[in-house]
Parts: structure tokens; sequence; C-alpha cells
């Protein structure tokens, strides 16, 4: 009976060892959510203070009142975090090629905390808008990291939910933000925020490099000595094939050295690049021109205005906890549900949600509670796809010669898309109202669903190298050998001379 059980106990202990060394990531990811979650809370504080009559209370909350805020102050405020975010993805992508992810981490995470300490103890709008832009770029550095880490380091079977985690650790993080801003003064907030990136350093010191990274740097003994850690003796025939192919890889590049701009062109026309790059932007596209993160930086205010709530705060602690439950149902489904029809159930699902909400403000129906009742389904259709496989799908579809540049490039797109969207969301509210508003939100997020149901790929349970077959279709019909195929993306599924002979002349 212990011999039988024995794999079974074995293959937790390798899970459990996956799931340990992204904990500091995955805090890192709750930190990411407060810093979204941040500014709802922020701005009716500051607004309190402003158009406070009571003298007496001005005096004493002194240090706090920067005058009346504009709307473009207001939404620089939300979106001062955003700005930088994009940057912050591109450097993260190079550090993580040069540095390791590892190393990566554990230097973003002490400048994160002084991004909060400088919220904390800001003085005026410059100062704050300031320490949100330093913890934006923060939050860019690790978004590209932490699927690359995870693709390369976890068992095919536990990848899915790791990835989809990511989700459920930012809807902690916006929760949380949320909660405490409703109780405590957005500075003590801050200071409290300001202590998770030291938790997620420590953390990360104990966890291990990623050994596709090593092997890649020709460092196989300690590339060998992490497999094994993650991912067991079991597994080490993966391994070995993984480090023939990069042997090869080496071995070709000797016959002839590709200079800098040969090795950019060929990314640039590679179909291994493009395919991945164009179905991952338009899936962020489609994520954040639905709307998914308007409620994050807004939720406060939106009630106000919109139901004209006198629990708005309460109201907003409910949504952030239906939030996180169907995130933590996303993460139970992941295992069961196919990847193409939890995006479809999401994207029609959240367009005929947004659309509802339109013709209801249009017409005046169904004030207050309503309108609460569809935002909460809004949020809940959101977290059953939208906001978690972009993310999976950023770790998933790039071949390893191009995951880090791959990652950090749509990463960016993602959070420019993103600041665009918050940026504006003022600025719509007031010219197109909040029925146009979700109109668009609605119809941007129907026709991008339309466009994915053609071109997505199904990635359930499928390993790196099977995702890869599925932008090399050509290579099972007769004219295979005439296709350029990336050498470390063709991990011998098939013994044709003719292609052998093409991949090595390739290289």
């Amino acid at each position: 009976m212990d011999d039988y059980n024995a794999p079974d106990i074995n293959k937790f202990k390798l899970y459990l060892r996956q799931i340990l060394s992204i904990l500091g990531q995955l805090i890192g990811i709750c930190v990411t959510g407060m810093s979204f979650g941040y500014s709802a809370i922020l701005l009716p504080q500051l607004k309190t203070i402003s158009t406070n009559n009571n003298e007496s209370l001005l005096e004493s909350a002194d240090a706090d009142h920067f005058g009346v805020l504009s709307i473009d102050q207001e939404s620089w405020i939300a979106a001062a975090t955003l700005l930088p975010v994009a940057p912050g993805c591109w450097t993260g992508g190079f550090m993580a090629e040069k540095l390791g992810r590892k190393t990566s981490v554990n230097l973003i995470f002490p400048v994160y905390l002084i991004g909060w300490l400088i919220i904390g103890f800001a003085n005026s709008i410059e100062v704050l808008i300031a320490g949100s832009f330093l913890s934006g770029y923060c939050v860019g550095v690790l978004a590209p990291i932490y699927s690359i880490y995870v693709s390369e380091t976890s068992d095919p079977l536990l990848r899915g939910i790791l990835l989809g985690a990511g989700n459920l650790t930012l809807s902690v993080g916006i929760l949380a933000c949320h909660a405490m801003g409703t109780w405590l003064h957005w500075r003590t907030t801050a200071y409290i925020c300001g202590v998770f990136p030291v938790i997620c350093w420590i953390v990360s010191v104990y966890s291990q490099e990623s050994p596709l990274w090593l092997l890649r740097k020709d460092k196989i003994v300690e590339a060998k000595r992490s497999w094994i850690y993650l991912r067991g003796k079991e597994s080490l025939e993966e391994f070995s094939l993984l480090e023939t192919t990069r042997l090869a890889e080496i071995s070709g590049k000797g016959i002839e050295k590709r200079s800098l701009l040969r090795s950019l062109r060929k990314m640039w026309t590679s179909r291994y690049f493009l395919k991945p790059l164009s179905i991952v932007s338009l899936y962020f596209f489609i994520m954040q021109f639905s709307g998914s993160n308007v409620m994050t930086f807004y939720c406060v205010e939106m009630l106000m205005d919109i139901s004209n709530s006198a629990h708005a705060y309460l109201v907003t602690l409910i949504i952030d906890t239906i939030r996180l439950i169907f995130a933590i149902l996303m993460c139970v489904l992941l295992k069961t549900c196919r990847t193409r029809t939890m995006t479809f159930i999401s994207c029609y699902g959240t367009a005929i949600t947004m659309l509802s909400l339109s013709v209801c403000l249009t017409f005046d129906i169904g004030k207050p509670w309503g309108f609460v009742i569809l935002l909460v389904t809004y949020i809940s259709l959101l977290s059953l796809g939208l906001t978690t496989l972009p993310w999976m799908l950023c770790g998933e579809l790039f071949p390893r010669k191009y995951c880090e540049f791959g990652s950090g490039l749509t990463s960016g797109f993602n959070y420019m898309c993103m600041f665009v969207v918050i940026k504006m969301m003022p600025f719509m509210m007031e010219f197109m109202k909040p029925e146009g508003t979700f109109a668009v939100y609605g119809f941007v997020t129907l026709i991008g669903g339309s466009i994915l149901y053609f071109i997505l790929p199904e990635t359930k349970n499928k390993t790196l190298q099977e995702i890869q077959i599925y932008f090399d279709k050509k290579r099972y019909t007769p004219k295979a050998q005439n296709v350029d195929v990336p050498f470390d993306e063709c991990v011998s599924f098939e013994k044709n001379d003719e292609l052998d002979k093409k991949m090595s002349l390739d290289e």
C-alpha cells in the first residue's frame, strides 16, 4: 500500500514546491491589486476633505488638504499608476532575460516599498502622483516575469491553476485595499500596503531560479538541480530533450553567426512570434476596453454618482468579495473547462450585461438596485475569463526563445490600453454619459469576442511544445519541408529527414 501511494505523495510534494516557489510573486500581484484599487478609496477621501466647510476640520487635516480636485487631477491620480506600467513591462522582459527571473523580482520589491512610502508621506498632489508612478513601474516589471516563471517551472496540470491564481490574488489585493480604505485613513492604508513588498522579498529569496533560463545560460548543473527540485526525477526525460535541443541550437549557431539585426528581422517575420503576439494583444485589448478595470479605480465614485447609493463603500466591498469568489471559482473551472469555452462565456456575457446597463440607464429602469445587480453580474462574468485568460496565454503561447520579449511587449500593450481607458473614463462619463460609455464597452467586447472565436487556440492540459504545433500546421502537409521552422520550437514531433535538414540550415 505504501509503494502504491508513494508516487502520489511525491507528486504532491513537487506541486507544493512549485507553489512555494511562486508564492513571493503571487503576493506581489496582491500588492498590484492594492495599487490598482487605491485610487477608489483615495479620491473620495480627498474630495471629502477638500469640500468640507468646517474650518476646524480643515485646519486639523491641513496636511491632507490638497485643494479642490479638477477632473484632470482626478484622472491623473487614478491613471498615474498605469502610465509607467508599459515601460515597466518592457524592462521586466529585459531583466528576466539578462538577470534571471528570481534576481529580477528580488531587485524590484524594495523599489515597490519606496513607492508606497512616498504615497504615505505625500504633501502635495504632485508627490502623490510621483509615488503612484514609481509603484506602477514596479507593477509593470513584475507582470511579464510572473507568467514566464510559472510557465517554465510548473507542471502542465498545475500551470493553468497557478496562472489563474494571479487574478485571484489580484482580487484579494483590491478587496484588502478597499476594505482598509473604508475604515482607515488613506495614509495609514499606504503604510500597510508598503509592508507586503517586504514580505514578497523575503519569500522570493528562498525560491528557485527557472531551470529553463539556467539552461539557456548554459548553466547545465544548476538547471538540472532546479528542475529535479521542482519537477522531480521522473520528468528528467523532458529535461534531457530540452537540453539536447539547446545543445543543437548552440551547434547550429556555431555554423553561422547571426547578427542582431538579422535575429530581430527573423523574429518579426516568424509566425511563431507574430501569431501569439496578435492573439494575446487582441485579448488584452478586449479585456481593457470591456471596462474590466474601471470599477477597480472608480467604483465608489461611480456608485455615488449613478446609483445615488448611501452605502457606496459597502456595495464596493460586496462587489470586491464577489470578484474574489468568482476568481476562486475560475481556478477550479480551469481544471475542468476548456479555455475557449470560458473565453466565450465571459466575452458574450460581459457584452450583454454592458449593453443591458446602457439600456437601463438610458430609459431609467431599475435604479438603484437594478444597476447594482447588473454591475455584480458584470464583475462575475469578467472574472470567469477576460481578466484571467490573457495572462495565461501570455505565458503559454510564446515559444521559449521569444517568451521574454513577447510577454513584455504584450503586457506593456495591455497596460497602455489600461492607461487610456482609466484616463479617459472621467471624460467619457462627463460627455458621453454612463449609458454611452457602457454601450462602447459592450460593443467592443462583442466584436472582439467574435474575432477570438476564429483565432484562439485551445491550451488546456497541453505542454508548451504541443501548443507550438498549433502555430505550425503546415508541418503536417507535403510542403512542410519548405517551412522556416525555428529549431527550439520543434521538439522531434516527427522524423522527417527533409525537415531536420531544413531546420539545421535555418539555425
